[in-house]
């Protein structure tokens, strides 16, 4: 019902046969070289990932990165991300980690992505007239939410004993009590890297080089539709999206991106049915994109449609670790 909303807000003051003959005329191989640019931000991820992974696993360059696609190729498949729940069981099984501790390294990813998205935010809306309170409102409110949830998780990385101190003034029963410590004693030790300054740095370098390459796939693909976008404004709307992605709606984000990059777009005088054209062209091809990589993977590593599905189905097995997985 969001998503809906959301569209119908979007193209409800559109000229249809002005965003067709967008379509007709878009740049073939801008297109192609656009797509090649964003998969090569999705290499850069992998990289990030085997770093965040070390201390559970050592990786082997790009090791993750098919088990990184198949959790973006589920979300754009489900709702409510449970490609992440997908992404964790996948890598848990196939490098025989702990599926709890992988899901917290998710969440990290998630986290510094966030991170970047709030500095990226504040920093250009320095030179940015003309943005919209709510929205200014909204990056304040995650970066209060999403500061406390670093802070603690980055506590909980120093001293798992406090939180487990806490659990026991609980008086729960002692089965529970177990259950919970087992299960929140693996999802620490994917937290582990916060403890290594290296480590940390480089996800940190290697989060905002992610986000630079999808810059400049986003700056070639609008040049494919005849829009001059520079780099600092396709960062813009790639971090007010990255946020609205957060909504809950369809699976792939339906909505969310082509109406909150309507709305940046329009910041920057760009016209409504050239905004709406251009985002929602180009959120096709990035999920084709992935589809594209999702169905490689699956060939890869030998793994079905259906196994990928009933990962999702069963995304309650991570939570219940202390009990089923060997």
């Amino acid at each position: 019902m969001v998503s809906i909303l959301l569209i119908y807000l979007c193209i409800r003051n559109i000229d249809f046969t002005k965003s067709i003959s967008l379509l007709k005329n878009a740049d073939i191989g801008l297109i192609v070289l656009g797509i090649v640019v964003y998969v090569i931000s999705y290499l850069v991820r992998s990289y990030r990932w085997d770093y965040i992974l070390a201390p559970l696993r050592k990786m082997k360059l790009f090791q993750s990165f098919y088990y990184l696609v198949f959790g973006f190729f589920m979300n754009n498949i489900l709702p409510l991300r449970l490609g992440e729940f997908v992404r964790a069981i996948v890598a848990g099984n196939k490098l025989h980690i702990s599926k709890s501790g992988v899901f917290a390294t998710i969440v990290v990813e998630r986290l510094m992505d966030i991170i970047i998205f709030i500095i990226s935010f504040f920093l250009i809306a320095l030179f940015v007239p003309n943005i919209p309170n709510w929205l200014q409102k909204s990056f304040i409110a995650c970066a209060l939410i999403f500061g406390i949830v670093f802070i603690a998780l980055f506590f909980i990385s120093r001293d798992e004993n406090k939180f487990l101190k806490l659990l026991y003034k609980f008086n729960l029963s002692t089965k529970l009590t177990e259950i919970i410590k087992t299960a929140f004693l693996k999802f620490a030790s994917g937290l582990k890297f916060f403890r290594n300054k290296k480590l940390f740095t480089v996800v940190f370098i290697t989060s905002i080089i992610v986000w630079i390459i999808e810059a400049y796939a986003y700056k070639i693909l609008f040049l494919a539709f005849g829009l001059h976008v520079s780099a600092i404004q396709c960062l813009f709307v790639i971090v007010t999206t990255g946020i609205a992605t957060m909504l809950p709606t369809a699976p792939g984000f339906i909505g969310a991106i082509e109406s909150v990059g309507m709305i940046t777009l329009g910041i920057f005088s760009i016209e409504e049915t050239i905004a709406f054209t251009a985002m929602a062209a180009i959120h096709f091809t990035e999920m084709m994109a992935i589809y594209i990589l999702g169905f490689i993977g699956m060939i890869k590593e030998k793994i079905s449609f259906s196994d990928l599905f009933s990962f999702a189905l069963k995304k309650n097995s991570s939570n219940n670790e202390s009990i089923n997985e060997q």
